[in-house]
Protein backbone atom coordinates (compact mmCIF):
# COMPACT_ATOMS: atom_id res chain seq x y z
CA UNK A 1 0.00 0.00 0.00
CA UNK A 2 2.58 2.35 0.64
CA UNK A 3 4.60 1.72 -2.80
CA UNK A 4 1.31 1.90 -4.34
CA UNK A 5 0.81 5.33 -2.65
CA UNK A 6 4.31 6.68 -3.75
CA UNK A 7 3.55 5.94 -6.97
CA UNK A 8 0.34 7.67 -7.49
CA UNK A 9 1.88 10.77 -5.76
CA UNK A 10 4.98 10.80 -8.17
CA UNK A 11 2.70 10.40 -10.59
CA UNK A 12 0.41 13.07 -9.35
CA UNK A 13 3.29 15.48 -8.68
CA UNK A 14 4.49 15.54 -12.25
CA UNK A 15 1.24 17.01 -12.84
CA UNK A 16 -1.19 14.00 -14.41
CA UNK A 17 -4.57 15.28 -15.67
CA UNK A 18 -8.05 14.60 -16.65
CA UNK A 19 -10.67 11.98 -15.17
CA UNK A 20 -7.45 9.77 -14.00
CA UNK A 21 -5.74 12.77 -11.45
CA UNK A 22 -9.29 12.67 -10.31
CA UNK A 23 -8.99 9.04 -9.49
CA UNK A 24 -5.46 9.30 -8.13
CA UNK A 25 -6.24 12.05 -6.11
CA UNK A 26 -9.55 9.69 -4.51
CA UNK A 27 -7.38 6.86 -4.25
CA UNK A 28 -3.93 8.56 -2.84
CA UNK A 29 -6.38 10.08 -0.05
CA UNK A 30 -7.80 6.58 0.93
CA UNK A 31 -4.36 5.47 1.23
CA UNK A 32 -3.68 8.01 3.18
CA UNK A 33 -6.30 7.79 5.52
CA UNK A 34 -4.92 3.84 5.39
CA UNK A 35 -1.62 4.41 6.11
CA UNK A 36 -1.88 6.81 8.79
CA UNK A 37 -4.57 4.42 10.97
CA UNK A 38 -1.69 1.45 10.39
CA UNK A 39 1.15 4.16 12.44
CA UNK A 40 -0.98 5.13 14.94
CA UNK A 41 -1.60 0.98 15.82
CA UNK A 42 1.62 0.42 15.58
CA UNK A 43 2.54 3.47 18.31
CA UNK A 44 -0.29 2.30 20.31
CA UNK A 45 1.44 -1.49 19.86
CA UNK A 46 5.23 0.01 20.97
CA UNK A 47 3.27 1.92 24.14
CA UNK A 48 1.85 -0.76 25.02
CA UNK A 49 4.61 -3.14 25.01
CA UNK A 50 6.93 -0.94 26.67
CA UNK A 51 4.01 -0.85 30.05
CA UNK A 52 4.13 -4.49 30.02
CA UNK A 53 7.52 -5.01 30.09
CA UNK A 54 8.18 -1.82 32.71
CA UNK A 55 5.40 -4.01 35.04
CA UNK A 56 7.20 -7.12 34.01
CA UNK A 57 10.49 -5.85 35.00
CA UNK A 58 9.55 -5.43 38.69
CA UNK A 59 7.26 -8.68 38.58
CA UNK A 60 5.71 -9.25 41.63
CA UNK A 61 2.08 -10.99 41.38
CA UNK A 62 0.33 -11.01 44.84
CA UNK A 63 -0.50 -14.77 45.41
CA UNK A 64 -1.86 -16.51 48.26
CA UNK A 65 -0.15 -19.74 50.37
CA UNK A 66 1.22 -22.60 48.24
CA UNK A 67 -1.15 -25.52 48.31
CA UNK A 68 -1.28 -29.18 46.26
CA UNK A 69 2.58 -27.33 44.37
CA UNK A 70 0.56 -23.94 43.06
CA UNK A 71 1.19 -20.86 44.73
CA UNK A 72 -2.62 -19.18 43.52
CA UNK A 73 -2.87 -15.59 42.70
CA UNK A 74 -4.31 -13.97 45.79
CA UNK A 75 -8.22 -13.69 45.62
CA UNK A 76 -8.22 -9.93 46.99
CA UNK A 77 -6.27 -8.70 43.94
CA UNK A 78 -7.28 -9.47 40.00
CA UNK A 79 -5.64 -12.37 38.76
CA UNK A 80 -2.64 -12.53 36.40
CA UNK A 81 -4.54 -13.52 33.07
CA UNK A 82 -3.47 -15.96 30.18
CA UNK A 83 -3.59 -13.08 27.99
CA UNK A 84 -0.65 -11.83 30.08
CA UNK A 85 1.69 -14.56 29.59
CA UNK A 86 0.45 -14.63 25.55
CA UNK A 87 1.72 -11.35 25.15
CA UNK A 88 4.99 -11.53 27.61
CA UNK A 89 6.37 -14.34 25.70
CA UNK A 90 5.47 -13.13 22.02
CA UNK A 91 7.19 -9.80 23.03
CA UNK A 92 10.43 -11.65 24.43
CA UNK A 93 10.85 -15.05 22.23
CA UNK A 94 7.71 -14.13 19.10
CA UNK A 95 5.61 -17.30 20.31
CA UNK A 96 2.80 -17.02 22.29
CA UNK A 97 2.42 -18.87 25.07
CA UNK A 98 -0.42 -19.65 27.96
CA UNK A 99 2.51 -20.26 30.25
CA UNK A 100 5.94 -20.04 30.69
CA UNK A 101 8.09 -23.28 31.45
CA UNK A 102 10.65 -23.59 33.88
CA UNK A 103 12.43 -27.11 35.13
CA UNK A 104 11.00 -26.75 37.94
CA UNK A 105 8.31 -24.44 37.89
CA UNK A 106 5.26 -23.36 35.42
CA UNK A 107 3.61 -19.87 35.42
CA UNK A 108 0.65 -19.36 33.98
CA UNK A 109 -3.08 -18.01 35.17
CA UNK A 110 -3.76 -20.63 37.23
CA UNK A 111 -0.88 -19.19 39.46
CA UNK A 112 2.77 -20.14 39.81
CA UNK A 113 3.01 -24.24 40.08
CA UNK A 114 6.63 -25.27 41.96
CA UNK A 115 7.99 -28.79 41.61
CA UNK A 116 9.38 -28.94 44.91
CA UNK A 117 8.43 -31.51 47.93
CA UNK A 118 5.61 -29.40 50.09
CA UNK A 119 7.58 -30.34 53.08
CA UNK A 120 10.48 -28.36 51.67
CA UNK A 121 9.26 -24.96 52.01
CA UNK A 122 12.84 -23.00 51.87
CA UNK A 123 13.05 -25.15 48.34
CA UNK A 124 9.62 -23.88 46.86
CA UNK A 125 10.67 -20.32 47.86
CA UNK A 126 13.78 -20.43 46.45
CA UNK A 127 12.64 -21.71 43.33
CA UNK A 128 9.58 -18.73 43.05
CA UNK A 129 12.38 -16.38 43.83
CA UNK A 130 14.93 -17.52 40.89
CA UNK A 131 12.05 -17.43 38.04
CA UNK A 132 10.84 -13.93 39.03
CA UNK A 133 14.25 -12.82 38.82
CA UNK A 134 14.65 -13.96 35.23
CA UNK A 135 11.38 -12.76 34.26
CA UNK A 136 12.20 -9.46 35.77
CA UNK A 137 15.83 -9.70 34.21
CA UNK A 138 14.84 -10.40 31.00
CA UNK A 139 12.01 -7.52 30.69
CA UNK A 140 14.66 -5.27 31.78
CA UNK A 141 16.84 -6.08 28.84
CA UNK A 142 14.02 -6.02 26.28
CA UNK A 143 13.70 -1.72 27.72
CA UNK A 144 17.98 -1.48 27.55
CA UNK A 145 18.27 -1.17 30.99
CA UNK A 146 21.29 -2.92 32.88
CA UNK A 147 20.36 -6.61 33.42
CA UNK A 148 21.78 -9.95 34.89
CA UNK A 149 21.61 -11.10 30.98
CA UNK A 150 23.79 -9.44 29.27
CA UNK A 151 26.18 -8.92 32.54
CA UNK A 152 26.49 -12.65 31.79
CA UNK A 153 26.90 -12.77 28.17
CA UNK A 154 29.73 -10.21 28.89
CA UNK A 155 31.52 -12.34 31.17
CA UNK A 156 30.87 -15.65 28.82
CA UNK A 157 32.43 -14.16 25.84
CA UNK A 158 35.27 -12.90 27.82
CA UNK A 159 36.63 -16.50 27.96
CA UNK A 160 36.20 -18.15 24.73
CA UNK A 161 36.88 -21.76 25.24
CA UNK A 162 34.31 -21.12 27.81
CA UNK A 163 31.68 -19.60 25.28
CA UNK A 164 31.79 -22.44 22.88
CA UNK A 165 31.64 -24.92 25.59
CA UNK A 166 28.26 -23.33 27.19
CA UNK A 167 27.03 -23.28 23.41
CA UNK A 168 27.57 -27.02 22.92
CA UNK A 169 26.18 -27.96 26.40
CA UNK A 170 23.07 -25.69 25.32
CA UNK A 171 22.33 -27.55 22.44
CA UNK A 172 22.47 -30.97 24.14
CA UNK A 173 21.05 -29.94 27.30
CA UNK A 174 23.51 -31.44 29.68
CA UNK A 175 26.75 -33.42 29.20
CA UNK A 176 29.78 -35.53 31.09
CA UNK A 177 33.11 -33.99 30.43
CA UNK A 178 33.49 -37.42 28.74
CA UNK A 179 31.09 -37.10 26.42
CA UNK A 180 32.05 -33.61 25.68
CA UNK A 181 35.95 -34.99 24.77
CA UNK A 182 34.11 -37.36 23.04
CA UNK A 183 31.89 -35.20 20.67
CA UNK A 184 35.13 -33.21 20.18
CA UNK A 185 36.88 -36.21 19.07
CA UNK A 186 34.05 -37.63 16.49
CA UNK A 187 33.29 -33.79 15.00
CA UNK A 188 37.01 -32.83 14.34
CA UNK A 189 38.26 -34.99 11.26
CA UNK A 190 41.10 -32.66 10.45
CA UNK A 191 42.74 -33.30 13.51
CA UNK A 192 41.09 -36.28 15.36
CA UNK A 193 44.18 -38.32 17.27
CA UNK A 194 46.27 -34.95 17.58
CA UNK A 195 46.43 -32.54 20.74
CA UNK A 196 43.53 -34.59 22.53
CA UNK A 197 45.10 -34.34 26.00
CA UNK A 198 45.04 -30.48 25.37
CA UNK A 199 41.72 -30.55 24.12
CA UNK A 200 40.58 -32.85 27.52
CA UNK A 201 42.55 -30.17 29.36
CA UNK A 202 40.92 -26.86 28.00
CA UNK A 203 37.74 -28.33 27.74
CA UNK A 204 38.32 -29.27 31.68
CA UNK A 205 38.89 -25.59 32.25
CA UNK A 206 35.80 -24.67 30.92
CA UNK A 207 33.74 -26.64 32.89
CA UNK A 208 35.27 -25.33 36.26
CA UNK A 209 34.79 -21.80 35.12
CA UNK A 210 30.69 -22.05 33.99
CA UNK A 211 30.33 -23.57 37.43
CA UNK A 212 32.10 -21.49 39.72
CA UNK A 213 30.48 -19.14 42.05
CA UNK A 214 30.97 -15.92 40.39
CA UNK A 215 28.19 -16.57 38.18
CA UNK A 216 25.03 -15.25 39.61
CA UNK A 217 22.35 -16.68 39.03
CA UNK A 218 24.35 -19.64 37.43
CA UNK A 219 24.61 -20.40 33.88
CA UNK A 220 25.68 -23.94 34.33
CA UNK A 221 25.62 -26.32 37.08
CA UNK A 222 26.84 -29.92 37.71
CA UNK A 223 25.14 -32.69 39.15
CA UNK A 224 27.16 -35.43 39.80
CA UNK A 225 29.28 -36.37 36.65
CA UNK A 226 26.69 -34.33 34.60
CA UNK A 227 27.17 -30.16 33.39
CA UNK A 228 23.52 -28.89 32.81
CA UNK A 229 22.55 -25.60 31.29
CA UNK A 230 20.28 -23.93 34.02
CA UNK A 231 17.05 -22.15 33.06
CA UNK A 232 18.67 -18.68 33.78
CA UNK A 233 21.31 -19.77 31.23
CA UNK A 234 18.72 -20.93 28.68
CA UNK A 235 17.41 -17.42 28.79
CA UNK A 236 20.71 -16.03 28.36
CA UNK A 237 21.60 -18.01 25.22
CA UNK A 238 17.68 -17.11 23.64
CA UNK A 239 18.06 -13.71 24.38
CA UNK A 240 21.47 -12.50 23.97
CA UNK A 241 22.79 -15.51 21.76
CA UNK A 242 19.79 -15.18 18.96
CA UNK A 243 20.49 -11.05 19.37
CA UNK A 244 24.01 -11.75 18.85
CA UNK A 245 23.15 -14.52 15.89
CA UNK A 246 20.72 -11.42 13.98
CA UNK A 247 23.94 -8.95 13.72
CA UNK A 248 26.05 -11.43 13.19
CA UNK A 249 23.92 -12.72 9.80
CA UNK A 250 23.63 -9.46 9.09
CA UNK A 251 27.11 -8.16 8.97
CA UNK A 252 28.43 -11.51 7.96
CA UNK A 253 26.15 -13.45 6.24
CA UNK A 254 27.74 -16.19 6.82
CA UNK A 255 27.12 -19.67 8.74
CA UNK A 256 28.87 -20.03 12.47
CA UNK A 257 31.98 -21.78 12.82
CA UNK A 258 31.79 -25.41 14.43
CA UNK A 259 32.65 -25.17 17.81
CA UNK A 260 35.67 -27.61 17.44
CA UNK A 261 36.88 -25.45 14.90
CA UNK A 262 36.89 -22.05 17.36
CA UNK A 263 38.58 -24.32 19.84
CA UNK A 264 41.58 -25.05 17.34
CA UNK A 265 41.84 -21.45 16.80
CA UNK A 266 41.97 -20.81 20.47
CA UNK A 267 44.80 -23.30 20.80
CA UNK A 268 46.52 -22.16 17.84
CA UNK A 269 46.80 -18.23 19.67
CA UNK A 270 49.09 -19.70 22.13
CA UNK A 271 51.61 -21.44 20.11
CA UNK A 272 50.64 -25.19 21.25
CA UNK A 273 52.35 -27.65 20.12
CA UNK A 274 49.55 -29.54 17.83
CA UNK A 275 51.44 -33.09 17.83
CA UNK A 276 51.19 -34.06 21.07
CA UNK A 277 48.71 -37.48 21.48
CA UNK A 278 47.15 -38.80 24.54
Amino acid sequence: KIKELEEIEELLNKGIGGKLRSQLEEEANRLRTVKAKRENASVDISHVTSELLDMTSDFAPSLDQRKDGIFPYDSEYEPISAQYYMAITDILFGRPKPAIQFKNAVMSGKGIEVNAPDADSLTALSILNYITTILQESAKKMLGKANKLDSSWKRLKEKDYAFDVFRRLNSNSEMSLKEMQDVCDREDEEYKGRITDLYDERLEEALKYLTEDKWDPYLVEKYGDRYIVTDFGKWVQMLCGSEENSINEDEEGTEEKSTLRRITEFIRKYNVDRTKHR
